[in-house]
């Protein structure tokens, strides 16, 4: 590669290492794929939990691993959330920090 098709990948690369805030997994595929590699949500979930990153089974499905929570590369964000029969549940979301 030239240094003129470099270039714009390692700006792009250091602007999303210094965010502070944390994406879905869904906008982080968005971004990634406006920036020339072709991915969708459905095919960044499996390679994550092919290489190690999301739990592939169980009450964990989708959630980050033990590998990946000691690179610190995400968070899980955890809500609650109110039933029409009045019961309340916890749902939890993994989102992709700016080091991930």
């Amino acid at each position: 590669m030239e240094n003129s098709e470099i270039k714009p990948k390692a700006l792009f690369a250091d602007a999303v290492s210094a965010s502070q805030d944390s994406i879905l997994i869904g906008q982080l595929a968005k971004l990634i794929s406006q920036n020339g590699y072709k991915i969708g949500q459905n095919r960044l979930f499996a390679w994550m939990r092919e290489n190690g990153f999301l739990c592939s089974k169980g009450e964990n499905y989708n959630m980050q691993t033990q590998k990946s929570m000691h690179m610190k590369l995400m968070e899980i964000k955890e809500r609650t959330v109110n039933n029409l029969d009045g019961s309340v549940r916890m749902t939890k979301t993994t989102k992709v920090i700016g080091r991930g």
